[in-house]
């Protein structure tokens, strides 16, 4: 994926793993949200540990399922 990336070849980046692309999203509409928060309350407010503990058991099912015979979908492939 990092290659791809060097290449700036994003459709086979995200080929090589959605779940990088899907979480960058996540992430990036929770900053704003935090900046609109910020903007109005004078606030930062970090991340609570259940949201990392939700991201980390995403990211670990998404490693043992793609590694499973009936989930072959997820397994990456070339274009």
């Amino acid at each position: 994926m990092i290659l791809s990336l060097l290449h700036f070849d994003f459709y086979q980046a995200f080929r090589w793993n959605p779940l990088l692309f899907i979480l960058l999203f996540i992430g990036l509409i929770y900053l704003i949200f935090m900046g609109i928060v910020y903007k109005k309350k004078k606030v930062f407010v970090l991340p609570s540990m259940k949201v990392w503990i939700i991201l980390i058991i995403i990211l670990i099912l998404y490693m043992i399922l793609r590694n499973l015979d009936t989930f072959i979908y997820l397994i990456p492939t070339e274009v």
